[in-house]
């Protein structure tokens, strides 16, 4: 027993196009997701790239504000002991805290965006894998349809032809039958009189 050869070609390769659509979707999701975990990882070292240009500002800036303090201090002709001094330290301990600010919030964002990409990646290696798992049950669907129809009868030789329309008269006389003539025939044809 066999099917029809062109529907099981037909469904073969419809079950081959749905396999690798499956896995050409689940790639262009990885590749996808791999983009995106990259653009993650690219703003977390810019997060960070700008904690340290802001770290520098800051430190620039505390530097003028300590000289400009001392100079002050100088000007008044106050002695660097005592109050002055603990006044001095205070405010260097609060532009090193200032300083660790900055720091932290930029490495909280800098984590925040590589979790992000590794979620974003992780998501993309599901998605190939998904891609993969269809593209098996595809398979799977095919072959088992295929093999449906492997075990129908074959159609007969002129199955699905188109039939003229006509019914064939036969030329034989099926045997022992002979010519049957009416007796009114055969008296016309003869040429006698009719009764």
């Amino acid at each position: 027993m066999c099917g029809d050869p062109v529907t099981i070609g037909l469904m073969a390769v419809s079950t081959a196009m749905s396999a690798v659509g499956a896995i050409r979707q689940g790639g262009a999701a990885d590749a996808a997701a791999k983009a995106e975990a990259q653009a993650a990882e690219q703003q977390a070292q810019g997060a960070r790239n700008r904690a340290q240009f802001e770290i520098a500002q800051e430190r620039r800036a505390q530097r003028q504000a300590f000289g400009q303090q001392v100079a002050q201090l100088g000007s008044q002709g106050t002695a660097l002991t005592g109050q002055p001094i603990d006044l001095l330290a205070d405010n260097a301990k609060q532009a090193e805290l200032a300083l660790q600010a900055i720091r932290f919030e930029s490495e909280i964002a800098a984590l925040n965006q590589e979790n992000q990409a590794a979620l974003t990646r992780f998501g993309g290696r599901g998605a190939r894998r998904e891609g993969f798992f269809s593209a098996g049950t595809e398979l799977l669907r095919g072959a088992t349809s295929i093999a449906g129809e492997l075990g129908k009868p074959s159609p007969p030789e002129n199955f699905g032809r188109v039939k003229t329309g006509r019914i064939p008269i036969p030329t034989r006389r099926p045997e022992g039958l002979g010519e049957a003539t009416s007796p009114s025939r055969s008296r016309f044809r003869s040429g006698g009189p009719l009764r």
